[in-house]
């Protein structure tokens, strides 16, 4: 088991975003992560639009999970409509 740091982009829409959030919480539990940490980051202004917006709802997991089913969470986030972006990165063992 790996630990890795996702950062979630959402649409700026409050439904969305609990839609989305859910949705996320959801998967990751579906491939057996264990979720270490969360952290709701707000609505903030995008550097460039996205899809036509210009605000989004940032949304910050720590997971714990096997390498096999990170690979497989990032091909899952892509299929999110309430999703604009997703990042996920092993998180440095210290």
């Amino acid at each position: 088991m790996r630990t890795y740091e996702a950062m979630c982009v959402f649409r700026p829409e409050e439904d969305e975003f609990t839609r989305g959030k859910d949705a996320v919480r959801d998967q990751l539990k579906q491939l057996q992560a264990n979720i270490l940490k969360e952290e709701d980051m707000g609505r903030r202004t995008l550097a460039y639009p996205i899809k036509n917006m210009n605000q989004a709802h940032y949304y910050y997991y720590v997971v714990e999970m096997d390498p096999a089913a990170a690979h497989k969470t990032e091909n899952a986030m892509k299929l999110k409509e309430e999703l604009l972006r997703f990042l996920m990165v092993r998180r440095e063992e210290s």
